[in-house]
């Protein structure tokens, strides 16, 4: 169900609940209804910002194929600003995973392009956490674990693109 029409209807729910409440308590029928519809409001709105929040992202991809990814490198020296997680675009190819990193969601280039590549699978897709959301990677992305040439690697993606992502890998 879409989220504003849930809004509206457990709104409409809770103005029904509120007025029904005031009238039998003894309130005057304008006072019951304007408490009402203010109740109404407010817990539709509440409620509609609340599953707004926490709505998984859409997985976004590009013309060329390219999708919004989040890396990370978990063996990286404490401190490190490899053990965070960078958000970025990814491009794949035969073998291999073109990752750019980018500033906010708007794919703008914030660094210089790695080619992630000799690329194998070690770990099945897990749902972030609460540590990985705090760094950026929103609710409802899954997370993967790979072997590169350059070690392990984890990638965040949303799960429609995790799972392109693990196809090209085994293709390759």
């Amino acid at each position: 169900m879409h989220p504003a029409l849930r809004a509206v209807l457990v709104g409409a729910v809770a103005c029904a609940v509120f007025l029904c409440a005031g009238l039998v308590g003894g309130s005057a029928l304008d006072d019951a209804i304007a408490n009402a519809v203010f109740y109404g409001l407010a817990i539709g709105g509440v409620l509609f910002f609340i599953s707004q929040s926490l709505r998984p992202p859409a997985d976004r991809r590009d013309k060329d194929g390219r999708m919004t990814v989040y890396v990370r490198y978990p063996n990286a020296l404490p401190g490190s600003l490899h053990a965070h997680w960078e958000m970025g675009v990814a491009a794949l190819g035969a073998g291999r995973i073109d990752f750019q990193p980018a500033v906010y969601d708007e794919s703008v280039h914030g660094g210089r392009s790695r080619t992630l590549s000799a690329l194998s699978i070690l770990s099945p897709p897990r749902r972030a956490r609460h540590l990985d959301t705090r760094q950026g990677v929103p609710p409802g992305f899954q997370i993967i674990a790979l072997e590169s040439s350059g070690g392990v690697i984890e990638i965040a993606a949303g799960p429609a693109a995790l799972r392109t992502i693990q196809d090209s890998i085994r293709s390759g």
